[in-house]
């Protein structure tokens, strides 16, 4: 098993009782990215003000201000629809069909279900903390129609949250959303930077697929994360089968 247990690694003094995983690139990937499928999408339309690539740093600027709050999703439409040269009467509205459709192609883990149903079958909360345009109850419904919300207890948005990753606070707020201290709680992201926010924030860190010194364990896949000694002991049943 490819883990990598850094800063001393080890168990920790007491068990953690909620982890946060991150959405995309942990919890679920897409078929192709809403970035590139909305370019390609919009270059079939023809006749528009930007190229693919222009269309496409536009929108990834435009989204990172949504997800943080700057601006309201509305607002990021309206203006994207704006420097395209889309038509007012429903050029925000076909930008919004697709960017929803495009976003909820998710593909789940295939090691998630049992992974959340054994820290369950432990006691352990879990949680989504994202960055994202999307509110929370869009990304429940998102994971309802995989079949795995009800493995989750709690989703944090950064756009109800006005706040995003690697922004410590936001990590803040679910060690405060689980009532428990940092100290107890997991993160597991596959970007560097998110990972360093949720160390600042006091938090257990779990790299997947990525590598930081801020990293307390390193993972090559998500399977890995139920062996590490930060839980809870498993259950007399599970132990016995």
């Amino acid at each position: 098993m490819d883990v990598d247990p850094h800063n001393g690694g080890g168990r920790t003094l007491s068990p953690a009782q909620a982890v946060a995983l991150d959405g995309h690139g942990v919890v679920y990937s897409r078929r192709r990215e809403v970035a590139d499928a909305l370019a390609d999408s919009l270059h079939s339309l023809g006749k528009l003000r930007l190229s693919p690539g222009e269309a496409k740093s536009l929108y990834l600027s435009l989204q990172e201000r949504a997800f943080a709050g700057e601006i309201t999703y509305d607002v990021m439409l309206t203006e994207f629809a704006r420097r395209l040269g889309l038509p007012p009467s429903d050029g925000a509205s076909r930008l919004h069909a697709w960017i929803q459709s495009f976003s909820a192609d998710i593909v789940v883990d295939p090691d998630l279900p049992g992974v959340l149903a054994d820290l369950r079958s432990r006691g352990v909360t879990v949680g989504m903390v994202t960055n994202s345009i999307h509110p929370a109850h869009v990304k429940q419904e998102w994971l309802h129609q995989a079949g795995i919300a009800h493995l989750f207890d709690l989703i944090m948005s950064s756009v109800d949250e006005r706040c995003r990753k690697p922004d410590p606070e936001i990590f803040r707020r679910f060690t405060a959303q689980v009532s428990l201290p940092p100290e107890r709680t997991v993160f597991v992201g596959h970007d560097v930077a998110e990972v360093e926010g949720a160390k600042k924030a006091g938090m257990i860190t779990i790299c997947l697929r990525c590598s930081s010194p801020q990293g307390d364990y390193t993972v090559g896949r998500l399977a890995e994360v139920v062996d590490l000694p930060v839980w809870p002991s498993q259950t007399r049943e599970k132990k016995e089968e």
